[in-house]
């Protein structure tokens, strides 16, 4: 039982772990498309740098209403999580491969140079990609989850991953958020 949940835990961080990489490069890029007039001009992006940056400076500082939302966003999310981590484990189990196995040929998937033993069979390479193209649906239907949760409790994704980022980073913050999740 131990086992299938750090194996579904694996799955579950490094997948969740691309779509917050995919959330925080979303917003970058849509920024400038909604302001058109700025690429549109190159004399005007030396303007436009120095009014993003002033933007971002601010930022860097994070009200108390900001780490309330956040570490109550960031309960949800642990929620969305848990039934998320569980509905990956029960995908892998149904596809006729063993948790291990199918960590072992994503693995391979990743990095041609490992590759598992024994080889992977046509057999298995089938329930694999049908497993992994689930796994996808689930990581999306969980993606757009996480992005509702957050932005309920008014955050951007955007700022939830700086301020994610910033929490990372200072023990203080880390306590803080803890003690908020708890109360």
């Amino acid at each position: 039982m131990l086992k299938q949940f750090l194996t579904g835990s694996y799955i579950f961080s490094f997948l969740i772990v691309s779509s917050l990489s995919a959330q925080a490069q979303v917003p970058q890029s849509t920024s400038p498309s909604n302001q058109p007039k700025a690429p549109a001009s190159s004399q005007t992006q030396p303007q436009t740098q120095p009014q993003t940056q002033p933007q971002t400076q601010p930022q860097t500082q994070i009200s108390q209403d900001e780490l309330q939302k956040f570490a109550r966003g960031l309960k949800q999310l642990l929620t969305i999580q848990e039934g998320v981590k569980q509905q990956m484990a029960q995908v892998v189990n149904q596809s006729g491969l063993s948790q291990q196995r199918f960590l072992q040929i994503y693995q391979s998937q990743k990095d041609p140079s490992s590759q598992p033993k024994p080889a992977v069979s046509s057999k298995e390479k089938q329930q694999f990609d049908q497993a992994y193209t689930k796994l996808g649906e689930i990581q999306k239907q969980a993606q757009s989850k996480m992005q509702q949760a957050v932005q309920k409790e008014g955050l951007a994704p955007a700022r939830f991953n700086q301020i994610l980022v910033m929490v990372r980073q200072d023990p203080a913050l880390q306590q803080k958020v803890r003690q908020l999740i708890q109360s």
